[in-house]
């Protein structure tokens, strides 16, 4: 399992992490996290570095959202 996955991300007390995971193999992961950035859901440097996967030749990158809990 990712360290980020396990890490616990420093936050305002009424906000929760939500990881947003993309696997697969690197260049499909990196053309779906371009057309994220395209569609202005996240800039394509705040995904993680890759991460090596369970599965061989697969990565894992991951992005951290916060959600409130008032929201």
């Amino acid at each position: 399992m990712p360290d980020l996955l396990r890490v616990l991300v420093p936050i305002a007390p009424d906000q929760q992490p939500v990881r947003i995971l993309l696997c697969g193999v690197l260049p499909g992961v990196n053309h779906i996290i371009h057309q994220l950035h395209v569609r202005r859901f996240a800039e394509a440097g705040e995904w993680s570095p890759p991460l090596p996967s369970s599965v061989q030749g697969e990565v894992i990158r991951i992005l951290v959202r916060y959600w409130r809990s008032a929201d």
